[in-house]
């Protein structure tokens, strides 16, 4: 995957990401209205490990259930999880997985020496997850059960009564539960609610056994920033604090303050990034009604990713590189998930170059309906 969107990272149309197109320093403070001032008071000494109390104040406004004393700040919740799976997990332990996944979900888990059982969501009604299926996975080994919501990458969301399900389950079999909700920030609705946390809503129900991650990166356009969370109880917070002690120990106080800011802003950031996505979900909705003779597609609810399916057996690697070479137009091919058959379209760019981007989508699916166009 790493290589792919590196490989794809200066190209006009790239739909292989999994983050909102990202803003210029500049133009993140115009939107925001803030001026360089700001940074003024930035002290270039050690932050606190868990973050800045401003920051982790200003995170714990977007749950209804969280404290600061229960936000660990990281350098992405890449980092996050990396502490966490390392302070609970132990080898043989029985991990539950929804799979395709965000691959530190598994691959993390599976270097420490886990037993990973893969819930196969491609077996799954409308790719969504199967709740009775999940249930009759879990044994008396399973010490962990990770649920990613909204979905990477088929974009599906979960009810809140799906979740408190899933707790109950969880508390029934005396497992962990694992949150990882990246894309909380983006239901795919006109509406400014953001989807609920299973965090908050499993918490009177689990107690110090269940756990989440979060992030705005990806969701606000600013990537490049790094910045992550884990909520947990007070005891695993503090195993995990210490053992990100000898990582990276903190995070730098100018991307701890702009994303305080973004979070200070939420409400006007989102308000953009889902006019924008809205406009593009229309649009490539059209586009896959269209071409239902070529792609299999799951409309997704949260987000601002999607995993179709090519039919008639087209190759997805061939598809993607031809469209790569001839257009200039990046998605991602599902072998980066390790399903062959699916490709990931980034829907948070700018809706005029996400248009055209689709368009060229479109001619490239008639280059292998008229194999002798492919050159």
């Amino acid at each position: 995957m790493e290589d792919w969107l590196n490989d794809s990272r200066d190209l006009k149309y790239n739909l292989s990401s999994s983050g909102c197109e990202d803003f210029y320093l500049k133009d993140f403070l115009k939107l925001i209205n803030e001026d360089w001032s700001v940074f003024d008071t930035i002290y270039l000494g050690d932050n606190d490990t868990l973050g800045s109390l401003q920051l982790r104040q200003e995170i714990a406004k977007s749950y209804s259930q969280v404290n600061v004393n229960e936000i660990m700040v990281a350098n992405g919740t890449s980092e996050a999880l990396f502490c966490l799976f390392n302070e609970l997990l132990d080898k043989d332990d029985e991990v539950i997985v929804p799979f395709p996944a965000f691959q530190c979900l598994y691959e993390i888990p599976k270097s420490i020496g886990c037993k990973l059982k893969y819930l196969n969501l491609l077996e799954c009604d409308q790719w969504r997850l199967d709740i009775d299926k999940l249930e009759n996975m879990i044994s008396d080994k399973t010490k962990l059960i990770i649920i990613n919501n909204p979905h990477n990458p088929f974009g599906w969301t979960l009810s809140d009564n799906e979740i408190i399900r899933i707790a109950k389950i969880a508390k029934k079999h005396n497992t962990y539960l694992l949150f990882d909700e990246h894309y909380r920030f983006l239901p795919l609705t006109e509406d400014s609610k953001i989807i609920s946390s299973g965090y908050d809503l499993c918490k009177n129900i689990l107690e110090d056994h269940v756990f989440a991650t979060g992030s705005i990166i990806k969701c606000f356009g600013i990537v490049g920033i790094r910045i992550g969370w884990l909520l947990s109880n007070q005891h695993m917070l503090n195993l995990c604090r210490d053992y990100k002690d000898y990582i990276t120990h903190t995070i730098p106080e100018i991307t701890d303050c702009i994303a305080y800011l973004a979070l200070k802003n939420k409400e006007i950031i989102i308000s953009v990034m889902k006019k924008r996505i809205i406009a593009n979900l229309k649009y490539l909705n059209e586009i896959m009604s269209r071409n239902q003779h070529v792609f299999e597609y799951k409309k997704p609810t949260g987000g601002i990713v999607c995993f179709p399916k090519l039919k008639n057996s087209i190759n997805t690697n061939d598809f993607c590189e031809h469209l790569l070479k001839k257009y200039k137009v990046s998605v991602l091919p599902g072998s980066s998930f390790e399903i062959k058959d699916h490709i990931r379209i980034n829907i948070g760019v700018e809706p005029l170059k996400f248009q055209y981007a689709m368009d060229l989508v479109e001619k490239c699916v008639d280059d292998f309906i008229k194999p002798e166009s492919i050159v």
